[in-house]
């Protein structure tokens, strides 16, 4: 019977992987198709094994020595995997009812090889908002370059083929791995988008600002030789946007605001990046 492998790095949160990997077992599967998960433990230092001890054999617990991010995490998960799909959940999110299900019937209809989902995005306890306001359909490079807005980490869903094509996620970007990848992913096939909120995450907090610049400019080395016209201007749009956050969440405003200006000059007319993230901070005060 076709498996799905759900992989789930975890790194020093052996406190919240249960809930996640509980989300994943409620999940009704397809008919004729089977659940194998696995939890990729990335040089923690909280001893998951004890944290996780009451699933015994139900998953498989593969464990690296040192710390090595959450893309050597993911690829260690998919070269253990068996199944013919692969699910990514990060340990602090998690499913809804129906996404396993919803997703592949989604799938086999449109004849899509990848896809993600809409999610609802916590703001505080039991309030949330549902991101992206993107409808359903393909996703193309010419969305991808506005950045990664699909939260692949807890909503991709894949044929464990195509990363013969596509490649492993790159472990030298310790940020934007994600994007990276459906990038490259969006060379060659879109990605199917189902707006219907499937997964709960949980916002991400701090900010390495060194770590978000560098990654940046990987990005840009690999990716900026082969766009050109206005898909190239709203990659930059969007690069000099994350710039822009960075140095906001870090408390240099004046230089956010320049990195903000540099990312309008490219892409005055057109600026989705920002409109997304705007809604998310409209939205949320408006449930306050």
């Amino acid at each position: 019977m076709p498996a799905i492998s759900v992989i789930i790095p975890i790194w020093n949160r052996a406190h919240s992987a249960a809930s996640a990997i509980d989300s994943a077992f409620a999940q009704a599967l397809p008919s004729g198709h089977t659940l194998e998960i696995i939890v990729v433990d990335d040089g923690s230092s909280d001893q998951p094994e004890a944290a996780l001890a009451r699933f015994g054999e139900s998953i498989k617990l593969v464990r690296h020595p040192n710390n090595l991010g959450a893309a050597a995490a993911r690829n260690t998960g998919c070269d253990t995997a068996v199944g013919e799909y692969i699910a990514f959940l990060d340990s602090d999110d998690r499913w809804l009812p129906g996404k396993l299900a919803a997703q592949i019937a989604f799938m086999h209809e449109g004849g899509f090889d990848a896809s993600c989902t809409a999610y609802e995005l916590e703001q505080g306890p039991n309030k949330f908002i549902v991101s992206p306001r993107y409808r359903t359909g393909s996703l193309t490079r010419a969305d991808l370059v506005w950045g990664c807005f699909v939260s692949p980490g807890s909503t991709l869903l894949c044929k464990r083929a195509i990363f013969g094509d596509v490649g492993p996620l790159d472990t030298s970007l310790r940020r934007f791995e994600d994007w990276d990848w459906l990038m490259r992913l969006t060379r060659t096939r879109p990605l199917g988008f189902l707006a219907q909120p499937l997964a709960r995450i949980e916002p991400s907090t701090g900010v390495d600002q060194a770590a978000v610049f560098a990654a940046l400019e990987r990005m840009a080395a690999k990716h900026l030789p082969e766009l050109s016209g206005a898909i190239r201007r709203h990659f930059k749009a969007a690069y000099h946007l994350e710039r822009a956050a960075a140095l906001f969440r870090s408390g240099r405003r004046a230089r956010a605001i320049r990195e903000l200006g540099i990312s309008f000059l490219q892409s005055p007319l057109q600026h989705r990046a920002l409109t997304a993230v705007l809604y998310n901070r409209f939205a949320a005060a408006g449930q306050g």
